[in-house]
C-alpha cells in the first residue's frame, strides 16, 4: 500500500513556510511567550489560588493549541488568516478539551502496558486534534476518523514523526534558535500529511520498505536509550540541586528567625525561651526545615542571654548553626 511521501511533506513544509515566515515565527514567539509567562505564574502561586491559576493556565493551553491548529491550516490552504484567529475556536473549546482527555489517556494506558502500544496510539491518534478544529467533529467521531486514516499508513507516520523529532532536536541545538525555523516548517509538514491522508491520490505516494523500517527502528531505539540515560544523569543533577536549594532554605529561615530573636532581645532584654514566644508578634509561624517539616533547633544559654539555632545541610551533611552572641553580649 502506498503512502504518504517524507520528503515531499517536508519540502511542501518548507515551501509553505517561505510564503509567510514572519507571520509564522512571529506565531511562534507570541505563543511561546503566553505559554511561558503563564508557566511561570503557576510555579509561583500555590494554595487555592494557585489550583485556580493552574486551571486556567491549561485552559489557555488548550485555546491556543486550537487557534495555532487553525491558523495552520488556513496558511496550508493559502487562507487569508492573523493572530486573533488564535481564539477563534473557542466554541470548540469543550470538544478539544474531552478529546485531549481521551487521547492521553489511551497514549498514558498503551505506555505502561508496554512502550509499543502507547507509541502505536500516539501515531493513530495525532490528527484528532485537527479533525476537531477542521471538521468540527466531536471528541469520539475525531478519534474513530483518525485511526480511519492513519490505517495502513503508521509505518510511515512513525518515520515521519522520528525525523520530524531529529530535525527540531537539530534546530534546538543552535541554542534553541534553530526552532524559530523548524517548528513551523515541520507543524506545515504534518498539516500536509494531513490533507494526503484525507484525500490520498490513487497514483501518488511511495512504499515504506523494509530496509527504511529497519533502520529507523534502530535510530529510534538508539535515540530512545539516549533520552533514557540523559533523563537518569540529569535526575541525578536536580537532585542535587534540590538538595541545595533545601540548604539555601533553611539558611534562609535562620537568618529570618534570627532577626526576629535580635527584635524580641532589643524589647524584653533577653532572648526567646522557646520560638513559639515569638508568635505572633513577632512571626506568623515558625519555618521549618523543608525537608522533614520540624523545627530547628533552639537552644537558649544562661537566663536566655545567648542561643544556639541549628540545622542539618544535606548537600555537605554538616550541621549549620547560628548564634545571638553579637547582640547578646552587649
Amino acid at each position: 500500500m502506498k503512502s504518504f511521501s517524507t520528503k515531499e511533506a517536508l519540502v511542501v513544509g518548507w515551501q509553505t513556510f517561505k510564503e509567510r515566515p514572519f507571520f509564522l515565527i512571529g506565531l511562534f514567539i507570541l505563543t511561546t511567550v503566553i505559554s511561558s509567562v503563564m508557566g511561570l505564574v503557576a510555579e509561583n502561586v500555590s494554595g487555592s489560588t494557585g489550583v485556580v491559576i493552574n486551571l486556567v493556565d491549561f485552559a489557555i493551553q488548550i485555546i491556543l493549541g486550537m487557534g495555532i491548529t487553525l491558523i495552520l491550516l488556513r496558511v496550508y490552504d493559502k487562507s487569508e488568516t492573523d493572530y486573533t484567529d488564535l481564539v477563534e475556536p473557542l466554541h470548540l473549546f469543550w470538544k478539544y478539551l474531552v478529546m485531549t482527555i481521551l487521547v492521553v489517556s489511551i497514549i498514558t494506558i498503551g505506555l505502561v502496558l508496554f512502550l509499543v502500544p502507547g507509541i502505536v496510539a500516539g501515531i493513530a491518534l495525532a490528527f484528532a486534534p485537527y479533525l476537531v478544529v477542521d471538521r468540527n467533529m466531536g471528541p469520539v467521531q475525531a478519534i474513530k476518523e483518525s485511526m480511519r486514516i492513519t490505517h495502513g499508513h503508521r509505518w510511515g507516520l512513525f518515520i515521519f514523526g522520528f525525523l520530524i523529532f531529529v530535525i527540531n532536536i537539530l534546530g534546538a541545538i543552535v541554542f534553541g534558535m534553530g526552532l524559530f525555523l523548524t517548528i513551523p516548517i515541520t507543524a506545515l509538514a504534518a498539516v500536509h500529511v494531513y490533507r494526503w491522508l484525507l484525500n490520498p491520490p490513487e497514483h501518488d505516494g511511495s512504499e515504506v520498505t523494509m530496509t527504511a523500517k529497519v533502520l529507523v527502528s534502530f535510530a529510534f531505539v538508539l535515540v530512545l536509550g539516549g533520552l533514557i540515560v540523559f533523563v537518569l544523569a540529569l535526575g541525578g543533577i536536580r537532585g542535587s540541586e534540590t538538595a541545595d536549594m533545601r540548604d539555601a532554605q533553611r539558611q534562609a529561615d535562620m537568618g529570618v528567625i534570627g532577626l526576629a530573636a535580635d527584635m524580641y532581645y532589643t524589647e524584653y532584654g533577653t532572648f526567646p525561651t522557646t520560638l513559639q514566644d515569638m508568635v505572633p508578634d513577632l512571626l506568623n509561624d515558625i519555618p521549618r526545615d523543608p525537608a522533614t517539616n520540624t523545627e530547628y533547633v533552639y537552644t537558649t544559654y544562661g537566663e536566655n542571654i545567648d542561643y544556639q539555632l541549628c540545622a542539618e545541610l544535606e548537600s555537605t551533611g554538616q550541621t549549620y548553626c547560628t548564634y545571638g552572641l553579637e547582640v547578646g553580649g552587649e
